[in-house]
């Protein structure tokens, strides 16, 4: 290569990090103008927009770019043009310059915006692509250019369009740099510390050696000695007293090493974290330079659509990994784009309905805690319709008519995140195929994140993206489950507490526990993962964890808990790019290999997994001698019959009571095992009489389990408070689950 060749090269780097700079400032630029009213404000910012084509018609000339710099020229003759007032200030004159500044854009970055910033994911379907708005670098002047390696070299000295690869360039702070510099050359000390702790301990280590062959040999000598009933006795007194001489010469010099090992160690630590924090550092973009195009996005699309509409932006100048933000691209390109498409209203639906004939898009980023953040997304628009998506999931076979009858609206409004779920009738260049919001959801969850959406109709939706800072280290909780470690993410990790078996209550044929003031199902960590089931033994109690996603919480068996500690995570690999409720592993500082679950899938599992899948293992109590009697109490006399002939047939002793007055009276005298009930009663309900059983100092201790129609949340938390057992619902009724739950209480 030519020293002209490599000198071009470097210029053409060069030249694509100031013109993306350039083109991000005539795109900003443009909507202030836009939406400044005064006149000297725009006299101003036009000013501004003038020097900016100017300077990069001037970078152009200089690498040798003449269709850029005849471009950018003919882009001033139309400023200047506006400046002596030949044009005015409409959408016409906005809507020239717009396309003029895209299709510069597009001859300098013919294959689309250079990765200086964040690039959105490459799973983008065609169908959604952006108009060309390539994306902003982040100015922190001073700044120095570092690349990882640079732009090819043209194979002609002037190219027409030129070609930019996509090794990515960031920008960093001199400051930054010069800190880290000074940082690394202190680790240099650090390495000569090691080497010489090192040294000392290759000596010691030498030392014990040759005394323990010299140890070896005086053993031989007090041996031989004492067969020959010579001075043996003396020789072996002689080396005990050496070897004990010698062991606190080695104990002294170890406990000095000790302390020296400390004293690194906690010097390494000094200036290991601080250098990792500043490394940190490097990664750091304001989410600002992700968001700030769509501010353009919006209008672009309106444009297209025959909409109006502005976009705001509060909390863009928060920093996060730039590997997060890249990941957060895509999402937020199908939010806004469906935003647009399917919420903002025409100007003349709008204000037919008493709104402002401009809609708005608005994004607010803020801090949850010191690990997570949250980007809500919220529009002024017609709302979703809910009865749609319900149609939609019916049409897609998402749920059961009945299910989503009783499902609440708020849970039945996820529905919209479920690939090929669309409510809206046409398919067009912008949205329709029910493919975008699907996407929005397992980009977020791969990030260790989830994402929720509330909408009023006719007031507007808001989408809800949480969202780790980090996109690697992280706090996680250490748990056993059938004898394996496993990793759980702290942040979803609500508490972990123990409970006596006992307490865990059968609701709706589910496993429950109060936590946190609430029942919650408790589902078997072990039968998720499908590690094998271990047996519990009787009056032993259960550990389990809390976790939370989005509006749900459930609780977590498990064998153990061990702790919390940081963890770095690392991906499965192409090999197992996709395992169900695994979305990573760690390796511990014990060097073994743990899997980091993933929880929105663990909550998918839970939720969809049958009984046998999620249900506790039952307690293996000794043998039995006598049976099992069993008091029935039902009004209906085909219920009574039903369950007694269920029972009878599975070995069961069973006697009936007509409502629960009869059953307490009959308890009285002739106790039994454990009492089934049905709730609604004439005389004392199925409520009263578990209470009654409950306050009776002889029958405390009885069993109950509460049989019945009533499904709604309010009567199963009343079954648990007035001390049921158990919580079976007719509708879900299963015999087999019914034994297993007696078989479980007694």
């Amino acid at each position: 290569m030519s020293d002209h060749e490599a000198l071009l090269k470097e210029l053409l780097a060069t030249f694509a990090i100031e013109a993306q700079e350039h083109l991000d400032a005539l795109s900003s630029h443009l909507l202030a103008l836009e939406r400044e009213e005064e006149e000297a404000g725009r006299q101003r910012l036009l000013e501004g927009v003038f020097r900016r084509v100017h300077t990069l018609k001037g970078a152009a000339h200089a690498v040798n770019l003449a269709d850029v710099a005849h471009d950018c020229q003919e882009l001033e003759e139309v400023l200047a043009g506006i400046k002596r007032g030949e044009a005015e200030f409409g959408m016409e004159t906005f809507d020239l310059l717009h396309r003029e500044i895209n299709r510069l854009s597009a001859r300098i970055f013919p294959a689309g915006a250079p990765t200086a910033a964040p690039a959105p994911a490459p799973q983008q379907s065609a169908s959604q692509s952006v108009p060309p708005s390539p994306l902003p670098t982040v100015p922190t002047p001073p700044v120095v250019a570092v690349a990882a390696t640079q732009a090819p070299t043209p194979e002609k000295p002037r190219p027409s369009p030129p070609s930019y690869a996509a090794d990515e360039t960031v920008r960093v702070s001199a400051r930054l740099l010069e800190t880290l510099l000074l940082q690394s050359e202190e680790l240099v000390s650090a390495k000569l510390a090691a080497s010489v702790l090192q040294e000392e301990l290759s000596t010691l280590a030498g030392e014990v050696a040759e005394r323990g062959a010299e140890r070896d040999r005086s053993l031989e000598a007090a041996r031989r000695a004492l067969k020959k009933g010579t001075d043996g006795e003396a020789s072996l007194a002689g080396l005990l007293e050496q070897r004990c001489r010698h062991e606190r010469t080695v104990e002294g010099r170890l406990r000095l090493l000790e302390k020296n090992a400390e004293k690194h160690t906690r010097s390494l630590q000094a200036l290991v974290d601080p250098l990792l924090e500043e490394m940190k550092k490097l990664q750091l973009l304001p989410c600002s330079s992700i968001l700030d195009p769509f501010a353009k996005l919006v209008r672009d699309l309106t444009r297209e659509l025959g909409k109006e509409a502005d976009f705001s932006l509060s909390g863009g100048e928060l920093e996060f990994d730039r590997r997060i933000l890249a990941e957060l691209m895509e999402p937020l390109l199908h939010l806004v784009r469906n935003t647009v498409d399917h919420g903002i209203e025409l100007p003349q639906a709008r204000e037919a309905a008493g709104k402002p004939r401009r809609g708005t898009v608005s994004v607010e980023v803020r801090l949850q805690d010191a690990n997570r953040a949250e980007l809500i997304l919220t529009d002024d628009g017609c709302g979703i319709d809910l009865e749609q998506v319900k149609r939609s999931a019916l049409r897609r076979e998402l749920a059961t008519e009945e299910a989503i009858a009783r499902m609440p609206d708020a849970e039945a409004l996820q529905f919209i995140f479920e690939s090929g779920l669309s409510t809206s009738g046409t398919i067009s260049s912008i949205s329709g195929r029910g493919v975008g919001l699907a996407i929005v959801r397992e980009t977020l969850e791969r990030l260790g994140g989830h994402v929720s959406v509330t909408s009023t109709p006719g007031a507007g939706t808001s989408f809800r993206l949480v969202f780790p800072l980090s996109f690697a280290r992280m706090r996680a909780l250490l748990v056993q489950v059938a004898g394996r470690y496993c990793a759980i993410p702290a942040t979803v990790v609500e508490l972990s507490a123990r409970v006596p078996l006992s307490e865990v209550k059968r609701v709706e044929n589910r496993d429950t526990v109060v936590a946190a003031g609430e029942v919650l199902p408790l589902v078997s960590l072990a039968g998720i993962l499908e590690t094998g089931r271990r047996s519990v033994e009787p009056d032993t109690t259960v550990s389990y964890v809390l976790l939370r996603a989005a509006d749900r919480r459930i609780a977590f068996a498990v064998d153990q808990v061990i702790g919390v500690q940081e963890i770095l995570v690392k991906p499965l690999g192409r090999q197992l790019s996709r395992v169900r409720n695994v979305a990573g592993a760690t390796v511990l500082g014990s060097g073994r290999v743990v899997p980091v679950l993933n929880v929105a899938d663990l909550f998918r599992s839970a939720l969809g997994g049958g009984a046998d899948v999620t249900s506790l293992p039952v307690p293996s109590a000794p043998a039995r001698q006598a049976r099992v009697s069993v008091l029935v109490a039902e009004d209906s006399i085909t219920s009574r019959t039903l369950l007694k002939n269920i029972l009878e047939a599975s070995g069961f002793l069973v006697r009936t009571a007509v409502d629960g007055a009869d059953a307490m009276a009959q308890l009285k005298t002739d106790p039994c095992d454990v009492v089934v009930s049905d709730i609604e009663m004439p005389r004392m309900d199925g409520f009263e009489l578990t209470r009654s059983i409950r306050a009776d100092a002889k029958l405390a201790s009885l069993p109950v389990i509460l049989v019945t129609g009533l499904e709604s949340r309010t009567d199963r938390e009343r079954g648990i408070d007035v001390g049921a057992s158990a919580y079976l619902v007719k509708s879900s009724f299963d015999q087999t689950n019914l034994i297993e739950v007696i078989q479980k209480l007694t």
